[in-house]
Order: structure tokens, then sequence, then C-alpha cells
């Protein structure tokens, strides 16, 4: 076992710490059900009355970042304590205030860090989050993430941040479960050899989500301005958690301002209903419709029924309520997340054109870009639907059709519109059509073998389509779409990469030691899909080389399968660009 040498030494298992950010992060945003890859990195800015150990450091010292970044931040905190704002804060209590200059100490260095990150993320297109300062020996220790700025922003996010003081409020449910990651890491700082042991990884993420989704509906309280509106999450879970005379809860409820523009009163109610009067709240809630929504506009309840001209001039809060236990949450037209028993997600993605026309032009083989673009329009048609319907396109729809005669509404071929689908795809089964949407029959009742693939959390519409498509002989896809207007497309290919991307990852393999290898190993675990036999070989072999080499004691060590080739990975999965041109 080799002794880690630590140039930029803060304590024994910094490199520990760190690490066990990023796994956790990983395991929460997988319980979420997002992807989104995390860098992990601690600053330490040295206490001011020692005087001999470095002025910063940073874990990892050989990252992905010039440690050159972050040389004035030692300074520059020296700089912002002595104007720091808070030193005019007067607490009424002595514990307080005996704490408050080591609290201030603690504020410059964040501030300090913060600012280096400010330039950092408009360079490199990044977003940095960074937690609270704890003191860690002789330093006062900043824990940060980093991720995309790309990948961050196709979470949804409301578009202009309230500010509460002088604090600006998270925009969405994504960023309010990185700022509790950094708590959490804030809070294994301020323990004895933080990264020695690892019990404080056992933490439940289903927790970590509710308490996430409770924050994300709290912003309602600085929208409207009524502090006195809380405990929205828990209230909104119990409504939808109440059956009405045995039916499913279904109507919203919309959070305002008062004398909010956009809302036309229709009914006021003498009595304000209080969200904690759960089974009277529900039953307030049947009366809503489509046209129609309860409006909490304070923090007393209800107070009456309202109809809503929706615009972005105004801010309001709706909470959807889509069936028994389940609820959507929105900022105007936009949906932050959906619930589900109490469990937040995020909302599943619409299905883009630019998704749609590469995944069909690589099963269709052949098919023009017009063909393309009139097959996603009624694609597009039936996503605006308040219904779910099918759409199959089939290679052999004509004979397809006459097959399934008895189980479908065969018609004469016409031309398939956005207009006429409107008014087809209310009835239960697929609309078929072929590569240039002609449409065959209506409300075709899939059939199939049965499939490995198949998903009993999903509906039979879904499940009928995997079956078709996976038992059909020609080249066939299924647009199921669902009420909210999501579209699982079958076969979903995985998006296009860069070849010349993969094969320069897997070679930066070989320059990787045991100290700095986890990221391009995590890259590349997140890209297995695409690699071929002789890259599976080399990665292997690197990874073997790097897990012999000594390593200090106590390290922490995450196993990782071996890399085999995927088979149904072919080069229509690569696009060219070459990087080096």
């Amino acid at each position: 076992m080799k002794q880690n040498v630590l140039t930029y030494f803060m304590w024994g298992y910094q490199p520990h710490f760190r690490v066990s950010i990023e796994h956790y992060a990983g395991q929460v945003f997988a319980k979420f059900g997002i992807t989104l890859q995390v860098k992990a990195l601690l600053i330490g800015i040295r206490v001011p009355e020692v005087l001999k150990a470095h002025p910063v450091c940073v874990e990892p010292e050989k990252g992905d970042w010039d440690l050159s970044l972050f040389s004035r931040c030692h300074e520059r905190a020296e700089e912002i304590y002595p104007n720091h704002p808070e030193h005019q804060m007067f607490y009424g209590d002595e514990p307080r205030m005996l704490d408050q200059p080591e609290n201030i100490r603690r504020m410059s260095a964040l501030q300090a860090v913060e600012e280096v990150f400010d330039n950092y993320d408009t360079k490199h297109a990044t977003r940095t989050f960074c937690g609270t300062p704890v003191r860690v020996g002789n330093y006062h220790v900043v824990p940060v993430i980093q991720v995309s700025k790309a990948e961050f922003d196709l979470f949804p996010q409301i578009p202009q941040p309230f500010k509460y003081r002088e604090q600006t409020l998270p925009t969405g449910i994504v960023e309010i479960l990185i700022r509790q990651l950094l708590s959490w890491a804030s809070e294994g700082l301020d323990t004895k050899e933080p990264g020695r042991f690892l019990n404080y990884l056992d933490v439940d993420v289903t927790s970590l989500l509710r308490r996430a989704a409770n924050s994300l509906c709290n912003t309602i309280q600085i929208a409207i301005g009524d502090y006195s509106l809380y405990g929205i999450f828990n209230a909104i879970n119990e409504i939808s958690s109440l059956r009405y005379e045995g039916g499913e809860t279904s109507g919203e409820i919309v959070f305002a301002p008062p004398n909010c523009p956009s809302l036309q009163q229709q009914v006021t109610f003498l009595q304000p209903v209080p969200l904690t009067s759960h089974r009277l709240a529900r039953k307030i809630v049947e009366m809503s419709a489509s046209n129609l929504a309860c409006v909490c506009s304070s923090g007393l309840g209800l107070s009456g029924l309202v109809t809503v001209k929706m615009d972005d001039k105004n801010s309001i809060f709706r909470a959807v309520f889509t069936g028994h236990y389940r609820w959507e949450f929105y900022f105007n037209k936009l949906l932050l997340m959906t619930c589900a028993f109490g469990i937040p997600t995020l909302p599943s993605p619409q299905l883009t054109e630019a998704e749609f026309t590469s995944n069909t032009k690589r099963i269709l083989i052949g098919l023009s870009s017009l063909q393309c673009h009139t097959l996603w329009e009624i694609v597009s048609a039936a996503m605006e639907q308040r219904h779910g319907t099918m759409i199959v396109v089939s290679e052999a729809a004509d004979t397809e059709a006459k097959r399934l005669q008895a189980q479908s509404l065969p018609i004469t071929p016409i031309p398939l519109t956005p207009e006429l689908v409107r008014h087809i795809s209310g009835i239960d089964g697929a609309i078929l059509v072929d590569r240039d949407c002609r449409c065959h029959a209506l409300g075709v009742i899939l059939d199939g073998l049965a499939s490995k693939n198949g998903d009993s959390s999903r509906g039979a519409r879904f499940n009928s389509a995997i079956r078709y498509v996976e038992s059909a002989k020609v080249k066939t896809i299924c647009l199921v779409v669902s009420e909210d207007g999501h579209v699982n497309m079958i076969p979903k290919l995985l998006s296009q990469v860069s070849r010349d991307e993969i094969q320069m990852r897997v070679e930066q393999l070989a320059k990787c030691n045991n100290d700095n290898y986890h990221n391009t190993r995590n890259w590349l675990d997140d890209h297995r899909f695409y690699l071929n036999a002789e890259q599976c070989k080399y990665i292997n072999r690197e990874l073997a080389r790097i897990d012999a080499e000594p390593t200090e004691i106590g390290r922490i060590h995450f196993p990782m399968k071996p890399f085999l080739v995927n088979p149904e990975m072919n080069d229509s999965y690569y696009f060219e660009d070459s990087l080096t041109s």
C-alpha cells in the first residue's frame, strides 16, 4: 500500500469525502430519474490565525481546475471581511453575537470562492453551486458542486428567480436538490474526520426528494407575498390522496397574488376553506373543471372559484390533480414537477422534432426530410390532445390493415392531416399510417408476442406497442401519446454521438492513474453502449492497470463491471465531426 502525499493538505480524508459527494449525488439523481454528471471539489481558505499553511487548498489537486484560479481567494476573503454588511447586525442573544466574527469569516470565504466561479462559469459553460463553509483544521472548507450548463438547462426552471431579502431563490427542483446535497456535505464536514467513516452516506433519498419538493412549493409564499401560507406540499399530497364519492381526484388549485388580473372571480366563499381541512378542500376541488379552478390567494385558504387567463406577466402557481394521489405543479404554463404518492419526479420531456427526425430516419431508411416533417406534424397534433392515443408508422401499412381488419376499422387510404388527427384520435386503438403519412386503418388493436421488454408499471397501450414492434416483420415505429402529451417512441434509439469524442475519451484513460481516473471512467461508464470491441478491450486493460497500482491506506473504491460490446450498437449511432478539424 502506498501513502498518498497531499501537497495541499487540509485533513487526511479529504479525497474520500469529495468522492463520496459525487457518489451520493449520483444516487440521488438516479432515484429522481435524471442523468446529471456531477463534479465535486473542496476549496479551503486558511483561517487568519494560522500563518504557515498554504493560503488556499484545493481538492482534487490534479482535477479539471487550474489551481491558479483560486490563488487570490485567501487575499480576497481578507478584503471582504472588514466591510461585510453582517458587521452592522446586532443580535439579541449573547451566543449569536459571540459567533458573529466566525460566521462573517465563513461568509467572506464563500463570497471569495463564488466570485471565482462567476467568471469560470461564463467561460466554460458550467453551473457551479457553493455550500456553506465549515472549519476543518486550519481551513474554512467550501464544498462545491459543478455541472454542465447545457445539461442543467434542460430541466424546467422558473424563468425569472424570486428574491427574498438579498437571497435569490432556486428556480427549479434540480437546483434545490443540488443545494440540499451541499447542505448535507456541510453537515458532513462538521463531523469528526469527515470522509473516514461512511455512516454519513446513510441518508434517506426519498426524504431528500420530498424536502426538495416542499422547498419548491414554498416559493409560492414569496411569489404572492403571503408568508402565512405554508405546508402547501403536504396539504396538496393529502388532498390528492382522498377520494370523493369513490372518484379519483381531478381539478386544479391556483395560487396567485391578491387582485391578480389573470383571474376572474366566479364564486367567492364567505369563509375561506383552509388547505389543512383536507376533506373539505377535496370537496371544493371537485367543483373545479377544465375552465374553472379553486383559488388560494392567502394563507387563509381556498377563497373561491375563478377562471384563469394565462399569460407570462403574472406569477401564478398551479396544482393540477391528475388522479388518485397524483398531481402536477406548474408555474403559469411551465410544468415544474409531477408528484405520485408523495414522491416528486421531473416531468417527462416532450419529444422534439430533432429527436423524432433522428430516430425516424435511422429506422425507416431512405425517408425524406419532407416525409419526416409530415409525420411530425401528425405526431404534434396528437400531443396536443387531452387523451391518450397511438400512431403506428409501418412500411407494410397496407398489408397490416388487411391482416388486422378483424380488430380494426380499415379505410380507403387517405392523407392524414393534423386536423383529421384531432377528430379520429379519440377512439381506442392505434392509427395506422405508411411512410407517406397515408392512413390505412383506425382503432387498430395491436397484436404481438410477449416481450421481456414490457413494463408492468405501464398501461396496456404502451405494452401492446412494445409487443407489436418487436414482432413486426418490417420496419415499424409506434408513438404512444399519453394524456399529458408525453410521447414514448418505440423503438427509441439512443442519441447520436461523436465517434471522435468516444475515441478521445478512451485514449484519455491511458494518461490516468488511481488519483485522477474517476471522471474519465465515469464518462465511459455512461457511454458504454457506444463502445466497440477494441475499445472495450482497451478500457478493461487500462482499468486493470489502474486497479493494480498501489493505493493509499483507507481509499474508498467503488467496483465497476467490465466493459462489454452491446449487440444493438452500430455505426448509425455515430455522427462524424472530427474534433481535430
